[in-house]
Order: structure tokens, then sequence, then C-alpha cells
């Protein structure tokens, strides 16, 4: 439902498309609808247009980005997110063509541009790779446009802000613009940044009967065919969430929490901390807190880090280690294009043990990990933990055969995880020992309960384990009285 200053803004700009003359939109075959001019007609810096299917959004885009395209200097950017979607028919590329052709703007097919008589420009790109947005590192636009802005990353729309930029006596607004359907990779962030927490941001609604070019009836047919999520989110623009297609897809809000619950007497935390090493990849720690006789497992922290080279990852790790009461009961790491022979040569200059991560049956253990998030029996440390979550709530399968991971999606916060998880699973699932009455007068029985089940844990980690790991003795599990 339009808000009554939505509605206001939205009579006021029927009002003014009417006493205009339709020649003023000189790149446009037709008149904005309603709704689209109350986007064209907006002057913040970031807008979102649509929500439901066929209200019009990629006219929209292309009429806003055509705005000031008889303004010498002036240029246009407008996005899809692979070169695919751009070029599909009906696309928004092929749909300037079908406006352009013909007229006195002139199209050059390498460098997919459009130039005016004025000098300015409208070029057509697209973001499929994690580091395309650097692409765009020299350029400059005063009007940038998403569409299908789900289907982004959010770090690649945030950071083509700062390509928005225009020289002195270029009088054209700055603008970020963007249309979308709920859905996609990008559902969460659009939502977050849009709906939820908008501040000066502004979000049009427009759906299916805000558009009189569009057969509706025809339409509608097509509509009736979908899944009941995705046809609520298509026809009534309904910002909800299909979660079929997140690898992590059992994650729950209410995982999360304030601290570390208190142990009983003789109790303590075991900590093990998962490494994601990257080479080119950022270099991702998740630490995992878990305790004898629970089988809850704590995510306390988590971070990622560029350009870590390998002494700095043993500082990071030094530097985590430091802020517990004792040291790593076990460390695990994916070293990746370090080498295989990083694990030990991280222990000689680093003196911290780390075995290399349990890679093997990927799927299975994500399956199993999933299982764990919707029984609540992993927990994630609030203020600690977040840019994990965020990548949780995020990271979507490839395709619908949910085989591989999204390739443009950072998935090494989860990898560590999974690999921490994994070390911290195989004690969690464990038949637990009874709890000692008093450990402190029976030191003796306590520390050898927790050495015969880190010994079995060891044995079932090498069972499960694809090539991985090390031989282990009985003093790699003795932690201590």
């Amino acid at each position: 439902m339009l808000t009554k200053q939505l509605a206001k803004s939205l009579a006021e700009s029927a009002h003014r498309a009417a006493s205009e003359s339709s020649g003023s939109q000189r790149w446009c075959p037709h008149d904005p609808t309603p709704k689209q001019r109350l986007f064209l007609d907006l002057d913040c810096l970031e807008a979102l247009y649509g929500g439901a299917a066929g209200g019009g959004k990629s006219d929209a885009l292309l009429m806003d980005a055509l705005a000031f395209a008889d303004v010498p200097g002036y240029s246009a950017l407008l996005l899809r997110r692979t070169y695919t979607d751009l070029a599909l028919p009906g696309a928004i590329m092929d749909r300037s063509h079908e406006w352009l052709a013909g007229t006195a703007a002139h199209w050059t097919d390498k460098d997919k541009r459009w130039t005016f008589p004025s000098g300015a420009t409208l070029v057509f790109g697209y973001l499929d790779g994690p580091r395309d947005h650097f692409r765009y590192m020299s350029s400059e636009f005063q009007y940038i446009g998403f569409d299908e802005v789900t289907q982004f990353e959010e770090r690649h729309y945030t950071y083509l802000f700062s390509r928005l930029r225009r020289t002195k006596g270029v009088e054209v607004p700055l603008r970020q613009r963007c249309a979308t359907n709920p859905g996609g990779i990008g559902h969460d962030w659009v939502k977050r940044r849009f709906i939820d927490e908008p501040a000066e941001r502004q979000f049009i609604p427009a759906r299916l009967d805000d558009n009189p070019y569009l057969d509706a009836v025809e339409y509608e047919r097509s509509l009736a065919n979908l899944d009941p999520i995705t046809w609520k989110q298509l026809r009534e623009g309904a910002w909800i969430r299909d979660t079929t297609g997140l690898v992590y897809h059992s994650f729950r809000d209410d995982s999360r929490v304030d601290r570390l619950p208190e142990l009983p007497p003789g109790e303590r935390w075991y900590y093990v901390l998962g490494c994601d090493f990257g080479v080119t990849d950022p270099t991702a720690y998740v630490e995992l807190a878990f305790t004898e006789h629970s089988d809850t497992v704590y995510v306390t922290r988590a971070e990622q880090w560029k350009d870590l080279h390998p002494s700095g990852a043993a500082e990071k790790a030094k530097e985590w280690q430091a802020k517990l009461p004792d040291e790593y009961d076990a460390i695990v790491g994916d070293t990746g294009g370090l080498g295989k022979g990083y694990e030990a040569e991280w222990m000689h200059r680093f003196y911290m043990p780390m075995r290399a991560a349990a890679k093997g049956d990927k799927l299975g253990y994500i399956k199993l990990l999933n299982g764990d998030l919707h029984h609540l029996k992993v927990r994630f440390l609030n203020g600690f933990t977040d840019d994990l979550v965020k990548d949780l709530r995020a990271l979507s399968w490839k395709d619908e055969k949910h085989k591989e991971e999204h390739p443009s999606q950072d998935n090494h916060l989860t990898d560590a995880l999974l690999y921490g998880w994994r070390e911290a699973r195989h004690w969690a699932w464990e038949e637990r020992p009874e709890p000692v009455a008093d450990p402190h007068n029976e030191p003796n029985r306590a520390h050898e309960q927790r050495k015969a089940a880190m010994i079995r844990r060891n044995e079932r980690r090498m069972e499960m384990e694809d090539g991985y790991g090390h031989e282990a003795d009985d003093n790699d599990w003795i932690l201590g009285p």
C-alpha cells in the first residue's frame, strides 16, 4: 500500500506528465507511466524501482539513463549481471536498439556504447566475475543503473559509487539507480538497503497493473505456472525469501547469542580454529568453542583479510590465541595454493601445529551442517561473527543441481566454518564421557576421560578423511589435567 506522501507525489507526477508534450522524451518512443514518471523525477542519490514483474523496470532505467543525453560530457552506465543476460533478446541493451536505431545516436558495438550528438554516452556492461567491477576503476559516470540488481553482490554495487563523479561544468545530478524483482543472490542486501533500512534511499514499487503497455491477461496466465513463493515475488512484489537456492538454507536468526553460556564446575571450553588460506583470495578464520558434555558448537569469532601473507596469517592466529585461556586445541586449514608443505612450515616457523582440513565429501558435510543449523546445534556470537552470518544468509548454489557454490560469491568464511565445524563435530558427536562429580578431587580420572575421548575422535577423523591429516600418537591429544 502506498504511503500518503508517495501517493501525493504520484498524483503530482501524473498531473505534470499529462501537461507535458510527449516530444519531451526525445529518445524514448513512449511516454512514461505514472510510476515511471515518479521514478524519473526523484532527486536523491540512490533509488530502486520495481518489485513485481511487469512494472516496466527496464524501460524506467533506460529512460532515466537517457534523461541527460543532450548534455555535453554526460556519461551513463547500465549493467546486467552477465553478458549473456545483457545480450538477451528484449533485454535492456536490445531495447536500446529498438529505441535508438534510426536516430542521431551512434552505436559502437566493440564498446557497447551509444554516442549522442551532444557527445554524451550510454555504455552497457556486466559484472560476471568476482573482480569485474575493477574493470571500471578509471571510469567516470554521472548515472549508473543496475538492471535486476538482486543478481549482484553488494560489494559490486557499493564499489560502483566510487565511479559516480563529474567534472566541473557538467551540470547533471549524480544518480545510482536499480530495478529488480525479489529473489536472487542479492535479495537480502537489497531488501535491507531499500526496504528495511532505507535512510535517504527511495523505493518506487511498481506492479503489472501499473504498466498499460503490457498484455496483462496473457502475462497473468504465464505467471500462473509459477510455484507459490515465486508467484508472490513476481506478481505481488512480496519481499519473501526462497531459501531453496541457498547453500546454508537452514541458518536461523535465533541461533545468534550475546555470550557463551556459563559452564558447570569442572568443565572448560575447547577451541578450534578453522582456516581458509588465500593467495589472491582473502584468508578467512573462524573460531569455534565446544565442551565435553554438550552437542552444541559455538562460533565465537570470524574474520577475513585480503593480501595477508603467511607470516601475517600466523600473527593473526597468535593474536586470536592470546585472547583464550590456553592454546587452540586444534588448528585446521586449507592451504590451497600455498602448497601441501605449508602445514609443516607453519609449525616450524611459527610454533603453531596445524593439520590440513578434511575436504572430502564437502556436499555431504554441508547437508550435515544444515542439519545442525536447523536444530540450533551451531550458535553464533553477536558482534564477532556478523560477516560470516551475512555470507551464510547469502551464499547460493551455482544452479539448480546444487553441486557447486556460486562462483561469484565469497565462500571463504563459510569454508573456514565448515573445516572448523568438521573438526569440532567429530568431538561433539562422540559418545560423551560422564561428567566427573568433583574433578578437583579426581584429576587423574578427568584427564584420562578427556584423553581417551580425544583419541577416539582422532581415530574417527582419520577414518573419514580423504587422504588428509597425519598419523597421530597419544601425545597429540594430551590436554593436561
